[in-house]
């Protein structure tokens, strides 16, 4: 047998038995990661990064925390786009313009809200603006 001779495929040489356990271990496997997932969580729904605070988990819901926020922002001005928004009581789906619910009559509030990171965004659509601008390059809208 020389050096570059082609060798018995591994496949032919698997033995039923083998392959059974190959299946179980990959069940075996996929069923743990499940598990662990559900165990996270689980802990996510009762805990937060204040409960957490001191432990390895702190870091990890800050962070979770934070992509909750951004990811409301985005469904936010997603729904803008289209000249939509959602009642925060119902999530009943509105047009943008409207100042109450027309399923639970709530009162509706500005749908942007400046914070720390992001100081001037419009309400309205909550595009960014640069410091002194009158109205929003996003949507048109009279800036505060």
């Amino acid at each position: 047998m020389g050096l570059f001779d082609a060798k018995p495929s591994q496949a032919s040489n698997v033995l039923p038995e083998v392959a059974d356990c190959d299946r179980q271990l990959t069940a075996l496997n996929q069923r743990r990661e499940e598990l662990i997932r559900q165990i996270g969580e689980l802990y996510l729904e009762n805990n937060d990064s204040t409960a957490a605070a001191g432990t390895p988990y702190e870091e990890f819901l800050k962070e979770i925390e934070k992509l909750a926020v951004e990811t409301l922002t985005v469904e936010k001005r997603k729904l803008a786009v289209q000249g939509l928004r959602k009642c925060e009581e119902c999530g009943n789906i509105l047009v943008l313009d409207s100042s109450f619910c027309n399923k639970c009559g709530r009162k509706l509030e500005p749908l942007f809200v400046p914070t720390e990171d992001n100081p001037r965004i419009c309400a309205k659509c909550g595009t960014a603006y640069a410091e002194g601008a009158v109205f929003c390059v996003g949507c048109g809208n009279k800036l505060e």
